[in-house]
This record gives structure tokens, C-alpha cells and sequence, in this order.
């Protein structure tokens, strides 16, 4: 493999480390580094004490986050934060953008270190340019360089945000020590590119993405609807292949721009969100905001406390009650088996029924506030924590029916939870390690409320073996199989082509393991 075809520069170390700035995050002291020449001195600086680069954006991929800034393994790591490395200069005659890695996409309001706004977030630069990237995920909290690290994507088989990007600054740590590489798009088009290998779910594996360019087009508004109803009403046929009129499932994935589909399957529930989007003409003046939740006061914040309030009390039941009036009392052994008999039929609906009401919500926004539709549900106030599977799209209905057939087969709630299934779709992908690598997708997502008794792993586990015969690819910044296990060591390697392509490459990168921590050498089964 020919890097020459890369711009290559080697920066000289001339930076103190003692004299950058730094902040604690759990436990964790990260450097923020200012510049090209700061990463490349934190990167040599890591080799030369056998410690791990790991970076982190906005803390989104709480697995791995967790896993990284844990006590055990701090003297381990060297940890960075990007967050002064957020320049954006656009060119509106190319309608191209270069931005810094660390920029975030939208406001981070969760941001430990307090730099980012709404004003030098990319999205907001881009509109007051007149102009846009074609699709965004449900949030826009993260960085840039988090959002490419991780292979994110928004819900639409019509566009990828990854279409827009055009290349890729890199720090990595060769024979050399660190350097900067630019990987750039391929013209003419070549799938074996590295670039395809590096601008994407590269996971920080193939060094510190500094800068990214993006290829933009003229911004937008979006136009939709959210109908909430029972599943049999549902306007799409989410289990056949379309009847009464309804389109199938595969059908309305790829037919409709922008969705997604909350899925309520409790035995006493059963109802469906569908939220669906399409382009218009920009008009920033014509805009009614879609609500996620009841606005109270022009807000979302109270209705998404007071939904923390109730799924942390049935989460965490029947432990704070307990620790009430003591699991000893009588109190607590007349009250704890009427309310576990009643939960299922009764108060579980009527909880649901305060949050997930029947009727059609209309909006339209401008683009960047109207795609990621889950931007003012706040991850910190009602902490929700998933595994996402990417599945080929022409399994959607196999898929569906397996679902439900699993769902119906419990007793309690064991299968179904507390909460609810989330679906989306991505459009076919040529990086080598996206999980939608040459296939459109369905996507799974099962939730898990944070706070909430058990372990979430144990439940994930479920679908994973359920769905594991259609070949599904985990979204790399969520709970994931373990694949240091017996049951699972092997599994990504087989279901991504490209897979040993990338993994000598990354060697190439990172001969010294200078960006491999645990978390991924494990996972990846990495010497």
C-alpha cells in the first residue's frame, strides 16, 4: 500500500508539555492541546513512556468513555481532549469547510470544558454561510472527530453525512515517531483507497483525526410529521411487506428521506412513533419546532425531568421503596406484590400514556435544529444507554418478525424492559469499517434506561444472540458484544470484508500501539 500518494509532514517537536493546558474529567487529567504541533508532542510524548493516546470528544460512546477513564487503568493512558482545536474556515465559493476535529457539530450543553456554543459549533457557521451537509445524526453534541471516529450516522437511505467528506488531517505514530497525514478522497473513485479505511469508524486506531474537509451543499428546511398510534395502526405495514395501503417496512425505509420509528412493545402498550421528514425551500422564518416531549413554559427540560423522575422509580423498584420503610417491614411486603401485579397491565400503560399520546404532530425547521430530533432530550437529565445493530435492509422484515415473536414470548417484562426500541436506516457506505459498508441497513436500537437495577449487558445479550443469524454489525460507539469471548471472538472479523485490509494499515499507523487501549484490543482481538 503506497502512502506516498499522501501529503506527509513532520512537525518538530518543539512544544512543553508542562506549559498546555489541562483539565480533570472523572478522575482523568486531559490535555487540551492548541494546535497540529501540540498532538504531535502529547503523541511522542505517549510513545516515549509506553502510554495510550485517548481522546475524547464528547463523551458520547459511554462505553468506551467509562471504560477509558476508569481508576484501574489511568496510569495507562495519556488523555486529550481537542476542544481548543475547533477553527472553522469555510470557503463558500467551493462550498467547502476544513474544521478542526474538535469542533463540536451543535452546542455540547455537557461540555466539561465550557468552549462550546451554539456560535462556533460547525452546523451554526455553515447556515450563516447558506449552507449545509445532507444529513446529521439524532444529536449534534458530538465532535466532529467523534461523530467520524465512530462511523455515526443520521436515519436516511437517501443521504450520509460521509458523502460530504473529502478528507482527513491524521497524527499517527509510524516508524518516524508522529507525523501528519492527509488522506484525501480518491478522483477517480477507488474503493481500496485508505482513505476509505481512515476517514470513518476509524475508532482513534489509526491515529488522532485533526481536521476534516467537507464538501457542503445550500442549506435547507425540513418538513414533516410524528404520528403516535397503536402498532395495528401504525401507517406503515412494520411486519409484511406492505398491505391496506400501508407501505412495507423496507419500502418506507427507503422511500422516505429523513425517519425514524420508536417502537412501545409491552403486551399492554404496543404503539409506534413515526417521525418523517423531507426537504423544502430554506425559509428560517417558517419554523414550528418539533417536540419530543411536551413543552412546558416554551421547554422540554420539565417533562424530561419528570420522565427521569418515573422511569428512575420504576428502574430502580422495588430498592427505594425498601430503602423506605425497610424491606423487613409489612408495609413493604403487602405493598411490593400488588404493585408488581399491577405494573404490567396497569400502571406501565398509564405511564406511557402521559409520554407517548395518539395523535400527528406537524413541523418544519431549519435543517440543522430539524434532523437530529433528539437534540432536547439532554443525555445527562434521562440518561438512555443502547446497542445498535446495523442489519442489511432486505432482512428488515425477517427482522421485525423475529422481534416481535421474542417480545410476545415473555412472561413479565423481561424481554420488552421499560422502555422502548428505536429504528432507523442508513444509506450503503464504502469505508471499510462502517457498519453500513456496501449495504443500505436497518437499524436496531434497544434501549436501556441508566438508572435502572440490573445489567444492561445481560439484557443487550438477548438480542445480540436473537439477531446474530442475519450477520448484524454493532454501531461502534455503543455497547457492543464482547469479542474476547468465546461466544463472540471472530464475529466482526467475519462480517466486514475489508477487515484485514484495515487492520494492517492501522499497523502501518501505529506500529507501537501508541493509540491501542484496552478497551479496543480486547474488542478487536488485537496482539
Amino acid at each position: 500500500m503506497n502512502r506516498l500518494a499522501y501529503l506527509s509532514v513532520k512537525i518538530p517537536l518543539t512544544t512543553n508539555l508542562f506549559s498546555m493546558d489541562s483539565i480533570n474529567v472523572n478522575g482523568a487529567l486531559y490535555w487540551l492541546p492548541e494546535n497540529e504541533n501540540d498532538v504531535i508532542s502529547l503523541v511522542n510524548q505517549a510513545k516515549e513512556q509506553g502510554k495510550v493516546i485517548c481522546i475524547r470528544g464528547a463523551a458520547h460512546s459511554f462505553p468506551l468513555i467509562g471504560n477509558l477513564e476508569s481508576e484501574s487503568v489511568n496510569d495507562k493512558n495519556l488523555y486529550v481532549m481537542l476542544s481548543k482545536m475547533n477553527a472553522v474556515s469555510i470557503d463558500k465559493s467551493n462550498m467547502s469547510v476544513t474544521v478542526q476535529a474538535g469542533c463540536h457539530l451543535g452546542l455540547d450543553p455537557f461540555d466539561p470544558t465550557g468552549i462550546s456554543t451554539l456560535e462556533n459549533s460547525l452546523l451554526y457557521q455553515l447556515d450563516l454561510q447558506g449552507m449545509a451537509v445532507g444529513d446529521l445524526g439524532g444529536i449534534t453534541h458530538q465532535t466532529i472527530g467523534g461523530f467520524l471516529s465512530t462511523g455515526s450516522s443520521g436515519g436516511s437511505t437517501q443521504y450520509a453525512f460521509e458523502e460530504a467528506l473529502m478528507s482527513v488531517e491524521v497524527i499517527i505514530c509510524g516508524t518516524n515517531g508522529a507525523e501528519k497525514v492527509t488522506y484525501t478522497r480518491p478522483n477517480p473513485d477507488n474503493p481500496d483507497d485508505p482513505f476509505y479505511a481512515v476517514g470513518l469508524a476509524s475508532m482513534g486506531l489509526m491515529g488522532v483525526i485533526v481536521s476534516a474537509t467537507f464538501k457542503c451543499i445550500p442549506n435547507f428546511n425540513i418538513t414533516g410529521n410524528e404520528t403516535i398510534s397503536t402498532v395495528d395502526d401504525c401507517r406503515i405495514d412494520l411486519f409484511g411487506n406492505g398491505s391496506n395501503g400501508k407501505p412495507g417496512f423496507q419500502q418506507f425505509l427507503e422511500q422516505t428521506e429523513y425517519t425514524r420509528i420508536i417502537w412501545w412493545p409491552q403486551q399492554f402498550v404496543t404503539k409506534s412513533v413515526v417521525w418523517q421528514a423531507k426537504r423544502a425551500p430554506y425559509d428560517p422564518k417558517n419554523i414550528k419546532p418539533y417536540q419530543e416531549v411536551p413543552w412546558i413554559g416554551g421547554s422540554a427540560i420539565p417533562a424530561t425531568l419528570g420522565a427521569d423522575v418515573l422511569y428512575t422509580a420504576m428502574g430502580t423498584w422495588p430498592d427505594w421503596f425498601g430503602d423506605l420503610v425497610g424491606t423487613n417491614s409489612k408495609t413493604y411486603k403487602d405493598v411490593v406484590p400488588v404493585v408488581n401485579a399491577a405494573f404490567k397491565p396497569f400502571l406501565f400503560p398509564a405511564i406511557c400514556s402521559v409520554f407517548v399520546a395518539p395523535g400527528v404532530q406537524q413541523f418544519s425547521d431549519v435543517w440543522y435544529n430539524g434532523i437530529p430530533m433528539d437534540n432536547q432530550m439532554g443525555d445527562r437529565i434521562m440518561p438512555v444507554w443502547f446497542t445498535e445493530l446495523w442489519i442489511p435492509i432486505n432482512q428488515s422484515q425477517a427482522v421485525m418478525n423475529d422481534m416481535k415473536a421474542f417480545y410476545a414470548s415473555e412472561k413479565n417484562c423481561e424481554n420488552t424492559g421499560i422502555f422502548c426500541v428505536e429504528i432507523y436506516a442508513a444509506k450503503n457506505s464504502e469505508f471499510w469499517l462502517s457498519p453500513a459498508y456496501q449495504t443500505d441497513v436497518i437499524r436496531i436500537d434497544i434501549f436501556w434506561f441508566a438508572n435502572s437495577n440490573g445489567n444492561p449487558v445481560d439484557y443487550y445479550t438477548k438480542f445480540w444472540n436473537l439477531l446474530r443469524k442475519y450477520n448484524f454489525r454493532p454501531h461502534w460507539g455503543k455497547y457492543m458484544p464482547d469479542g474476547s469471548s468465546a461466544e463472540w471472538k471472530g464475529y466482526l472479523p467475519s462480517v466486514y470484508p475489508k477487515w484485514n485490509d484495515w487492520m494492517n494499515l492501522r499497523k502501518q499507523n501505529d506500529p507501537n500501539g501508541v493509540f491501542l487501549n484496552d478497551y479496543w484490543r480486547n474488542n478487536l482481538q488485537i496482539d
